[in-house]
């Protein structure tokens, strides 16, 4: 006899190592939501990032709509085709609530998948992904030390992709580009490729946005992420016209009805797909599949403090983009999150790869732990459980429910 479904959803606010600083926030904490649906004695997990300066959502009004649409049992959502359906009937409820959804339907995805023994791909229609990532480094807005011995490590890592958050001090934010630069030849490092991140920090005054780029020097850049005010595209447009480089759309592009605003306009554009922003996996396979065929290059971005299961999401829809993805951000694991409910953590190697059709090396408390391959075959191949909520509603350091 089948068994009605059952979803619970806890907040999940994970301590970082180190303090992450730009223009729209300073974060010491990840700030997530994370899903658990069972049926049947399967379970499926699954995870968003609600982000109020991002997509509008928050952790709490993103929680009680879950318990309000979810919780009682009355859909249990059996084949893909009803999730599928869901997602059609209810653009703008999850438009409004972009990353409780993506936990929602990531859950049952895993969840779906783990009752028909196969992948997620594999639910999705899709061939099993090549679930291979190369990672970009990101700097934040760090002091001078902590920068650069943070550039130091990724350099002697190989990486050669960075993001660099940016403050508006311009003394300050050349000397971040002088320092990676400098070191990168010390390093003896291959050449670098740069990107900065604005975080919105000109919001009203786009002809200071573009001046700032100039001094700065455009010949050492390849694109700028969210110069000026979010989906504001006649000052991105004429960012990108002035300066000649791309805008990285983050904020501004956090639906498929956001692309309207940029098909009649001057200027180079770049997406930067996050699985959460954009509302699940559905959302932003539909979306990809849009931006292919504008021939627009992709980026699949990450929030800061993302578990390990977003990080294995999200190569579900890097691996869609195929060609047109230039650039990839997250799996930095506990790099940053001191400790995750989700195993095994994932996390980038030497020159940011990870690269799950070999088998993958991790550093535990029992030692070397060697994860097959054929780990990746079910589901999303995750172990997780949820954060455990004590008597007086303060969420704990532990976990429980440790997935089937």
């Amino acid at each position: 006899m089948n068994q009605p479904l059952r979803i619970e959803a806890a907040p999940l606010r994970l301590k970082l190592k180190t303090t992450v600083r730009h223009a729209s926030a300073i974060r010491n904490k990840g700030e997530s939501i994370f899903v658990q649906a069972k049926r049947n004695k399967k379970t499926g997990y699954g995870e968003g990032c609600p982000r109020v300066y991002v997509a509008g959502d928050d952790i709490d009004a993103s929680l009680a709509w879950i318990k309000k649409n979810f919780s009682s049992g009355k859909i249990n959502f059996g084949i893909l085709a009803e999730l599928e359906q869901w997602v059609e009937e209810n653009e703008k409820e999850i438009d409004n609530y972009p990353s409780a959804w993506c936990a929602m339907e990531m859950a049952m995805l895993d969840l779906l998948s783990r009752e028909e023994g196969c992948t997620v791909e594999k639910i999705l229609g899709l061939d099993d992904g090549k679930l291979y990532g190369r990672y970009t480094a990101v700097l934040g807005d760090n002091k001078k030390d902590a920068y650069t011995m943070l550039s130091g490590k990724y350099l002697s890592r190989g990486i050669s992709d960075y993001k660099i958050k940016l403050n508006g001090n311009l003394e300050s934010d050349t000397e971040k580009i002088n320092i990676l630069e400098k070191l990168s030849i010390q390093h003896l490092a291959e050449p670098i490729r740069i990107r900065l991140d604005a975080n919105n920090l000109w919001k009203d005054n786009c002809g200071e946005a573009i001046k700032y780029i100039k001094k700065l020097g455009i010949e050492r850049i390849f694109a700028v992420e969210e110069p000026v005010r979010a989906k504001n595209a006649e000052d991105i447009s004429r960012f990108s016209t002035a300066t000649g480089l791309s805008v990285i759309l983050d904020e501004s592009l956090c639906t498929i009805s956001d692309l309207s605003l940029y098909k009649n306009i001057a200027g180079k554009f770049i997406a930067n797909i996050k699985v959460s922003k954009v509302g699940g996996l559905l959302r932003a396979l539909k979306m990809i599949k849009k931006l292919k065929k504008m021939r627009w290059p992709i980026i699949i971005g990450c929030h800061v403090g993302e578990t390990s299961l977003l990080t294995r999401a999200a190569l579900v829809v890097s691996g869609v983009a195929g060609n047109s993805l230039i650039a990839h951000e997250g799996a930095f694991g506990d790099y940053l999150v001191e400790q995750e409910p989700v195993s095994p953590v994932l996390k980038f190697g030497y020159q940011g790869l990870l690269d799950l059709n070999f088998p993958y090396h991790i550093e535990t408390d029992k030692g070397l732990t060697v994860i097959p391959p054929e780990n990746w075959k079910v589901g999303f191949g995750m172990q997780c459980n949820m954060p455990l909520i004590t008597d007086d509603g303060e969420e704990s350091s532990t976990f429980i429910r440790k997935s089937q």
